[in-house]
């Protein structure tokens, strides 16, 4: 993953080189780049508008799948830049602040412009040797269309190794380490200035050990969009790579961002050695978000790094396979206790790794961080912000996403009992699934509990108030109401009982168009901007001109199907508001025996070869199993559910179908009727033609045939029968 800042070269050139050239040479330039579209909105008003931070902004609006591939390399032929391009089809390349698309890019309004203040401050900024001049800094924050996050993002793509973004990504953590939320924070910014702004990056550069600014804003940036979400697990690895004899591989490790272990021994690879030997190291089993520890030896400690990617869980465990790391400490400190020898393994609170790295002072700043933005971890409030909604242990807003088929909706039920009931979540889950329910229902009856179903043409109006047509009946004449949302019904009955919880459930929330839906509300959601918090706040709803706000006993609890649509995808806005609980298919609660059929190894094995072939994403649930009793209905299971299934998942690619079902034979391959066509070169008589087995075919009764996708030793002449 080293490539992953090696744009931060490329911006660091590219803004010496607009320094060094000065003013004209921008505007020169700056008109001969092939932006991607007829007159963009940079060149609209005249040359003397072509300032340094309107260009760094605009080129970042830029930072598409569509338009990188052109404007990057233009770019780079212009200036004549002599750092390397970063592969402008790799995304993991171009991870920093993008200026969204829709809204305004440039430093000015096409009016009011003062570029010989914008080139003074750039010149500040570019340099190493930075003097900022405050009144400089406070001059651009107050001009119209620019504000605290802008400023900040651009700030940081001219020099990112000094300067930090101050937006949505650092919110994220500026609750746990400043105590502020992102709103509080930069009104703090906006109305203190460069000093409090350069406060707030050294506090981050503190938290964050040895860390360059552009490392801090990616793990800040993959926290924000829950990509690699701190999970409080920890592995610890030595950086002695080839074994206690080897050679240190600490610098390696620091300059790729990865980790990894050679062998048992020594000059001994993994590639030569059995497969028992293997499992002595887990090195499959670290997730993204999960902690890496490294030292070298048993007393010198190295790093701490998040997981980001895993190529030992994907690719199998081989001397190319590298875990790799997001570092967010990279100091080197004795350690306070000897560690384990092993070369990787886990660790554990009470493990002599962990107690050892957990003691020393310089890395008790990073176990604090992951403490507090572990899932399970309760932000500490003073006594008159406590609530019952803390005090319970649920989030106030939450997001159940999984694959198809992981429970999710089902699980919805024990989550809003839970809350209704104030009650443990896994103590309703322990209890009779009917009596459950039917909680559940008087609840519901009740109007404690309300459910709803995204779509793409679910609205605003259908979500909080609107207008809505109504047929007289006495007349054919339609006069319109106003007409309330499921959100403000369920919203004004939890203001009139503050002293009960009440749960709204978004099944498919990923679904409906979040910015429209939400509209303002999606500010009042969030725990501190709740009624009778301090933050508090309430709008003057548009149709109805009544103020409006959301009290803080009222949960939002969301469904999200990630095959559906990534979560990566998912409305910046509201991913920073809610928590996310990730269900994954649990292979344990299938069956192990249906006619001599395993059908949890079945379950295990398709979902690692989907993973490999598409992504973790579109596994299949365990809930597809569950009624599957006997050999009829797991034939039934697969005809209908698990192969249509597939070929959605694959866009009827039957070979890749073939591959997950481990050429079993369900899948086969036709010939080439002769005498179909006349002879003619628009026909492909090489082309493979993929059939389905019937459905009336015996062969989808056979426990064999299931057998073999799970089992390679399984007789391949079945496979024909």
């Amino acid at each position: 993953m080293k490539e992953i800042y090696d744009w931060v070269p490329w911006f660091r050139e590219l803004a010496k080189t607009i320094a060094q050239g000065g003013e004209q040479d921008l505007i020169d330039k700056a008109k001969n780049v092939d932006w991607g579209k007829e007159n963009p909105a940079l060149l609209q008003y005249g040359d003397e508008n072509i300032d340094p931070f309107s260009f760094f902004c605009f080129l970042s609006q830029r930072n598409t799948t569509k338009l990188r591939p052109i404007v990057y390399p233009s770019v780079h032929e212009k200036f004549n830049m002599t750092s390397t391009l970063p592969n402008v089809r790799d995304k993991d390349a171009y991870i920093y602040p993008t200026h969204p698309s829709a809204a305004p890019a440039l430093f000015h309004d096409g009016k009011n412009f003062d570029h010989e203040l914008l080139w003074s401050l750039f010149k500040q900024v570019v340099v190493d040797n930075r003097n900022i001049n405050p009144n400089d800094f406070k001059r651009v924050l107050d001009i119209k269309n620019v504000a605290v996050t802008k400023l900040t993002q651009t700030l940081f793509l001219i020099n990112p190794e000094y300067f930090l973004p101050v937006d949505d990504a650092t919110g994220v953590v500026s609750e746990a380490l400043l105590d502020l939320s992102s709103k509080k924070l930069e009104r703090k910014i906006k109305e203190n200035g460069l000093q409090e702004y350069l406060s707030v990056v050294e506090k981050l550069k503190k938290a964050f050990p040895e860390c360059q600014p552009y490392e801090i804003a990616l793990f800040l940036y993959l926290q924000s969009k829950s990509e690699v979400k701190v999970s409080g697990k920890f592995f610890h690895v030595s950086s002695n790579a080839d074994g206690p004899d080897g050679d240190d591989h600490w610098e390696q490790f620091k300059g790729s961002n990865v980790v990894y272990t050679g062998g048992p021994a020594s000059g001994v690879s993994f590639d030569d050695v059995p497969d028992s030997s293997k499992r002595v190291y887990p090195l499959a089993e670290p997730e993204p978000g999960d902690g890496i520890l490294v030292r070298t030896g048993i007393q010198k400690g190295r790093a701490i790094g998040i997981v980001y990617k895993n190529d030992y869980a994907l690719h199998g465990i081989n001397a190319e396979s590298r875990i790799h790391v997001v570092w967010i400490n990279k100091s080197e400190n004795p350690l306070s206790g000897n560690t384990e020898q092993v070369g990787f393994n886990k660790t554990e609170k009470g493990s002599s790794t962990y107690s050892a790295f957990e003691q020393t002072e310089g890395y008790k700043s990073s176990f604090d961080l992951i403490e507090r933005l572990a899932p399970n971890h309760e932000p500490k409030t003073p006594d008159n912000q406590q609530s019952k909604a803390d005090a319970m242990k649920h989030p106030l807003n939450q997001i159940l996403y999984g694959p198809p088929g992981t429970g999710k909706t089902w699980n919805t039920v024990n989550l809003a009992v839970a809350i209704a009931e104030e009650k443990d979540v896994n103590k309703v889950e322990g209890e009779n699934r009917k009596v459950v329910k039917e909680r559940f229902d008087k609840w519901k009856k009740q109007g404690r509990i309300a459910m709803v179903t995204f779509h793409q043409n679910f609205t605003y109006e259908d979500f909080i108030e609107g207008i809505r047509p109504v047929l007289n009946d006495e007349s054919e004449n339609v006069r319109y109401e106003l007409s309330k949302g499921i959100f403000r019904e369920i919203a004004e009955r939890t203001s009139r009982n503050e002293k009960e919880n009440y749960v709204l459930i978004i099944d498919e929330i990923n679904r409906g168009n979040i910015a429209k839906i939400f509209g303002e509300l999606i500010t009042l959601i969030e725990p501190s901007k709740r009624l009778g918090r301090d933050d508090e706040a309430m709008v003057i709803l548009p149709y109805s001109q009544e103020s409006f706000g959301v009290p803080a006993n009222l949960y939002v609890a969301g469904t999200m199907n990630t095959a559906d649509r990534s979560i990566a995808l998912l409305d910046t806005a509201l991913r920073r508001r809610f928590e996310f609980v990730e269900m994954m298919p649990n292979p344990k609660l299938v069956s192990d025996n249906v006619d001599d059929v395993n059908c949890r190894k079945l379950l295990e094995t398709m979902n690692k070869r989907i993973t490999v072939l598409l992504d973790r994403e579109h596994q299949i649930g365990h809930t597809y199993f569950l009624g599957v009793k006997d050999m009829d209905s797991l034939s039934q299971t697969f005809k209908h559910k698990i192969i249509p299934l597939l070929q959605e998942y694959f866009y009827d690619n039957w070979e890749k179908i073939d591959l997950v079902l481990n050429g079993n034979g369900f899948v086969r391959e036709t010939t080439f009727e002769d005498g179909l066509f006349k002879d003619s070169d628009l026909v492909d008589r090489e082309k493979k033609i993929y059939g389905l087995l019937p459905v009336d075919d015996r062969a989808w009764q056979r426990p064999e045939m299931y057998q073999i996708i799970y089992n390679r030793e399984a007789d391949s002449s079945l496979r024909s029968e």
